[in-house]
């Protein structure tokens, strides 16, 4: 899976989980995303309006520390109906209107850096 680009946040929403928000995302590509996002656990503080360069890859970035304020891995383990799920250590990530190829199973990257 190869999907890279800029995202505003368009809401944060609270979740039912301490220090964890649900980040909502879109793109003028049309592709949205939807994260559960351990706020307190990172560290990093993303809000709504904040514009976010969003990489998600098969291959790890070798220069991740200095590249992405915030660096996961997960796995792949939906496809269907233009939506893919990943599961990031038990936290869920959404994309929507994603139409390459893609995989059950495969090991993704996700890097997120805040622009400021």
């Amino acid at each position: 899976m190869q999907l890279s680009g800029d995202f505003r946040v368009m809401d944060v929403k609270g979740t039912d989980y301490r220090g964890v928000v649900r980040l909502e995302m879109s793109s003028g590509s049309g592709i949205s995303l939807a994260l559960e996002y351990p706020r307190d656990a990172v560290g990093v503080d993303i809000r709504q309006g904040d514009n976010v360069r969003v990489s998600i890859s098969n291959e790890k970035d070798p220069n991740y520390a200095s590249n992405w304020d915030v660096y996961m891995n997960g796995v792949v383990y939906y496809v269907g109906e233009s939506v893919v799920k990943i599961s990031i250590g038990g936290l869920i990530m959404d994309v929507n209107n994603f139409k390459n190829d893609v995989k059950v199973g495969e090991r993704v990257y996700i890097g997120l850096k805040v622009l400021r």
